[in-house]
């Protein structure tokens, strides 16, 4: 009975909403689906695209030594992709999910990013209760990392703290580049067209390198264009980014996830 009061009205507080996405275009339709269950409707304009890094061979290397490593850390559903069509470009899914794999421990950050791994067959060990880089240096710390061997594959942009906090804790850490979050090539005239139609009520940042790209193709009109919108942040890094780019955040959720924001914008307009 509560569950379904409470889907009523959060189908209620976001009808006839008009909410622009910015994430990359293979990111969209997750979110777009769950905008509209809640009866909003969903504008796409990507501002980041996710392209190969300059090189596999270091990622390539790692994963052909899989067996060495004590942890594996996946912090996006983008890293698990990528690391799983390199397994499957060398030959050696086998170590993903098989026998091979016993004495590696699979950490991944979010529910997303957990789901992504079991769609390519293989569980998560362990999982923070929190879902951002402090959360899992706090619970590999206390599984303990001293000599443990620690493969990483990241964004080319992502903070240094996983890797640089790790090694002060005694562990050895391999962090190949396994994906690039580049600025979409075009996106700007699309994105002015619709703030000056006033054809979106609420805009949403599901990461930093959106923040930044979105910024970067208004070419400084952002701050004033969504002066009077609401605007959402997918979690603390990206709502410092966007205030240190000019931006007001008016909706930050508990819960760093696509769910998680959609509820916080039910609150927000309660």
């Amino acid at each position: 009975m509560m569950a379904g009061h409470q889907a009523t009205r959060g189908v209620s507080l976001l009808a006839g909403k008009r909410v622009l996405i910015t994430r990359a275009g293979h990111q969209v339709a997750p979110f777009v689906h769950l905008l509209q269950q809640h009866g909003a409707s969903a504008e796409a304009v990507p501002v980041i695209e996710i392209i190969a890094p300059e090189s596999w061979q270091p990622l390539d290397q790692a994963l052909t030594q899989l067996s060495h490593y004590r942890y594996v850390i996946l912090t996006s559903v983008n890293a698990v992709q990528s690391v799983y069509q390199r397994m499957k470009h060398l030959g050696i899914l086998d170590q993903l999910s098989g026998a091979s794999s016993s004495t590696v421990q699979w950490v991944c950050v979010g529910p997303k990013t957990a789901q992504a791994l079991q769609e390519v067959g293989r569980e998560t060990d362990l999982q923070p209760q929190q879902y951002r880089a402090e959360a899992v240096i706090e619970l590999l710390c206390q599984q303990g990392v001293e000599g443990a061997k620690v493969l990483y594959p990241r964004a080319q942009l992502a903070r240094e703290l996983i890797p640089t906090q790790l090694t002060a804790a005694g562990a050895q850490v391999d962090a190949p580049i396994a994906y690039q979050t580049v600025p979409a090539a075009s996106g700007g005239e699309q994105l002015r067209q619709l703030f000056n139609q006033r054809q979106v009520d609420v805009v949403t940042f599901t990461s930093s390198s959106s923040v930044e790209n979105f910024v970067a193709l208004l070419e400084g009109a952002a701050p004033s264009l969504t002066q009077s919108l609401v605007v959402a942040s997918i979690g603390p890094l990206t709502t410092a980014t966007a205030l240190r780019l000019g931006l007001h955040i008016d909706v930050e959720p508990q819960d760093y996830t696509l769910d998680g924001m959609v509820a916080a914008l039910l609150d927000f307009y309660r």
